[in-house]
């Protein structure tokens, strides 16, 4: 089999993400003072490709940014962490996404973190957008399911590779029943499910999506970790314990780890484990991407903690 340039391929989202810590979230018609300020990249596939350069892999992203001072930005920050861009498109006249991420840093534990998004995005991606060959020098292909034709394209190619195609299920824009399809390794947000099945009990839909084709379905839960589903039995793996100073970019750290554990061959428990580790480690810093470990790093943690009780 010949050598593959990378490890994984992502196409989707990339993001100049501003950062607004405050106290609490401010109501309407009020002036509220702010006690940090952060600027950093983000997107859901970008990120992903970010937290799997940190653990190690070689890792390509293919998006679209526009001809602006905000996607510059996204790509040098892909670029600082070993990410290859060769594969990203600039689109003149457009405008690249923006999101202003307002922190919340008091409150219970529900609310301590966790973060509201503004965002603007005017560039997209076409099937024409993507390059082959990029796509088919990766070892696995992983999707976010915001440009479905163009990621309907890459995963027939990766199919025709032998490489397996990995999809962070948020949205169920038209066309996701063919992505779903051809997708090897499912992992939804946790009201994705019930969104696209239209049944609410988590066990009944990862059941329904895995008829649709996919190896392994799962669900990610925030703070009480993540629910898998191989076709044979379910897998329910508790999140871990730690101060939480921003959730930004959780999921995206999960997808990356994750991707990270099948590459590794790891079995699904470990594999579930290991990325409820990653995603834990990267609450621990404000922004998507401040907190990514080192395979060390991650290493060390599970040694010292345990998964917390699951409700």
């Amino acid at each position: 089999m010949t050598q593959k340039r990378f490890d994984a391929v992502g196409i989707g989202l990339n993001s100049a993400d501003q950062f607004c810590v405050v106290r609490e979230y401010p109501t309407a018609n009020t002036k509220s003072g702010v006690l940090e300020m952060v600027r950093a990249g983000g997107g859901q596939a970008a990120t992903a490709m970010a937290a799997l350069a940190r653990l190690g892999l070689r890792a390509a992203y293919i998006g679209a940014v526009g001809d602006d001072e905000a996607g510059a930005f996204s790509l040098a920050s892909l670029e600082a962490e070993g990410v290859n861009v060769e594969g990203v498109v600039t689109q003149k006249g457009r405008a690249s996404q923006f999101a202003l991420i307002i922190v919340q840093r008091e409150g219970d534990v529900e609310e301590k973190g966790s973060r509201t998004i503004l965002w603007r995005r005017e560039v997209s991606l076409a099937p024409e957008d993507v390059r082959e060959e990029v796509v088919r020098a990766g070892r696995a292909l992983h999707l976010d399911g915001h440009h479905v034709e163009a990621e309907i394209a890459a995963a027939r190619w990766a199919r025709e590779e032998g490489a397996p195609v990995f999809l962070d299920a948020e949205r169920a824009p038209e066309g996701i029943e063919g992505l779903i399809g051809l997708t090897d390794y499912l992992i939804a947000v946790e009201d994705f499910p019930a969104l696209f099945t239209g049944v609410s009990d988590h066990h009944e839909a990862l059941r329904l999506l895995h008829a649709m084709g996919p190896r392994v379905v799962g669900v990610t839960l925030g703070a009480r970790g993540a629910l898998a589903y191989d076709g044979t039995r379910f897998y329910e793996s508790p999140g871990f314990h730690v101060d939480v100073l921003d959730t930004t970019g959780a999921g995206d750290a999960f997808h990356g780890a994750f991707l990270y554990g099948v590459l590794r061959k790891m079995g699904l428990e470990d594999t579930l484990r290991f990325a409820n580790a990653v995603a834990a480690m990267n609450c621990t810093a404000l922004g998507g991407r401040a907190a990514l470990p080192r395979l060390s790093e991650v290493g060390a943690f599970l040694q010292a903690n345990s998964p917390r009780e699951c409700p």
